[in-house]
């Protein structure tokens, strides 16, 4: 069985919902600072408009009172009382002359105007209020808006920081919130992982009450229950099966061989009851691997021993077709699994290349670190659609129907395979469509 990669961090619920709160939190914040930027900031300037508008009346009352002299002198009295530098003032006559005040020039224009201060300081600007009095004269009067400024980058700056601050909360609520889904869901996976490798027993943790991940853990786990069930139920059925019938199969085979000697007919009825009685033999190992019982007895296994032992036991059956089986086999290579099923897995594979190989022709072993098994012949090799299905129980290729067996070899190489975690490829051993097998296994 290959395990999946991990995901990249970047695709992970956690890291979204993390990316999410973050944005969320980062959005919220600035509408709240733009509100309150907002706020203040006009607040401040209507402050100073009401300001120049209670000024504006009170030197309008001053020249209705004494003319233009007594609206002078006003103006000149509030100039030298401004402790703050912050109030402006200009006066003056038909010809656009000043009269009084502090302001060398201003457009004389009615209503509320902002303006430069002055031509070296044009950051620094002044928010005025015109109005045009008897006889051609003219009033300004302003306020420097530099506090209404300085207020704004206090702000700013004050956002900048509960920005910043709340970057940082949203960032550890977001990862804190993103690891505890990550973390259920990696726990998830791990158990689920460990049934699909036939540990039926696995079970979710679930809490008591919980969220939703308990309630699909609740449910995955009846369902887990329920599979168990059925295939403790179906193994049950499979074991009985064979072992009812294979102890009137072993009772027949005796008799039959009893009348062996007298009835030439009995030994054909012997050999079938031998076959029949492998068959049965082969489904009760497949069973057993499917199951994963055989997990438990797992140790390190020299695969290099187990290899050349193969290759010994069928140099000979090569060799009765003129084969020759070559071996390539890297030293010390372990591997931690059943050491019994791993030698019927590989004895599997080699008698399939010996009896469908070439008569005369080539079957080669290798073994690399890794590990990667390879086992291949020279024969007819197996068409491309039909590879998906040679790993069936009792599937067998039409050229393959003239020889012994049962079509159950390679289904019990696929249930060893994933029983140890090695994934099985059938190739071409020609390069091309053909001639010839190459099945390789590798690790991970």
């Amino acid at each position: 069985m290959r395990e999946e990669a991990p995901a990249r961090w970047w695709a992970t619920t956690g890291f979204r919902i993390t990316l999410l709160h973050l944005a969320l939190t980062l959005a919220g914040t600035a509408l709240l600072a733009g509100i309150g930027f907002f706020t203040a900031s006009r607040f401040a300037t209507q402050q100073i408009q009401a300001e120049i508008e209670r000024d504006v009346g009170v030197l309008l009352n001053a020249g209705r009172l004494g003319g233009v002299t007594s609206l002078a002198l006003s103006i000149e009295a509030r100039i030298a009382a401004d402790r703050s530098g912050t109030q402006y003032f200009l006066l003056t006559g038909p010809g656009a002359g000043r009269i009084a005040g502090n302001l060398a020039e201003a457009p004389l224009r009615p209503g509320w105007a902002s303006m430069a201060l002055d031509a070296a300081q044009a950051e620094s600007a002044l928010l005025a209020y015109g109005t045009p009095l008897p006889a051609g004269h003219f009033l300004l009067v302003g306020r420097d808006l530099g506090p209404v400024q300085a207020l704004e980058a206090q702000l700013l700056a004050s956002a900048g920081w509960v920005g910043g601050a709340a970057l940082l909360l949203a960032l550890g609520g977001g990862l804190v919130v993103g690891r505890s889904v990550v973390r259920r869901a990696a726990q998830m996976e791990r158990a689920l992982a460990e049934v699909e490798a036939g540990r039926l027993d696995t079970r979710l943790l679930t809490r008591p009450g919980g969220d939703e991940f308990d309630r699909l853990a609740r449910r995955v786990n009846a369902t887990l229950d329920r599979l168990q069930g059925t295939m403790a139920a179906l193994r049950q059925v499979t074991d009985d099966i064979a072992h009812d019938l294979r102890t009137p199969l072993t009772r027949l085979r005796g008799r039959l061989e009893s009348l062996a000697e007298a009835t030439p007919e009995a030994e054909a009825a012997v050999a079938e009851c031998d076959r029949i009685l492998e068959v049965f033999a082969a489904l009760l190992r497949i069973a057993q691997v499917e199951s994963g019982a055989r997990r438990a007895a797992f140790a390190e296994v020299n695969l290099t021993q187990v290899m050349e032992t193969v290759a010994e036991l069928y140099g000979s059956a090569a060799a009765e077709r003129g084969q020759t089986l070559a071996t390539d086999l890297a030293p010390g290579v372990t591997f931690r699994g059943d050491r019994d099923l791993l030698t019927q897995m590989l004895a599997n594979l080699v008698e399939n290349a010996i009896r469908h190989g070439r008569e005369g022709g080539l079957v080669s072993l290798a073994l690399r670190p890794g590990p990667e098994i390879t086992v291949a012949d020279d024969g007819p090799g197996i068409p491309a659609a039909d590879k998906p299905l040679v790993f069936r129980r009792f599937h067998r290729l039409d050229q393959a129907r003239a020889t012994p067996g049962a079509g159950l070899g390679l289904a019990l190489v696929a249930a060893v395979a994933e029983l140890h975690g090695l994934t099985v490829t059938l190739e071409d051993a020609g390069g091309g469509p053909m001639p010839g097998l190459r099945v390789r296994l590798n690790a991970g």
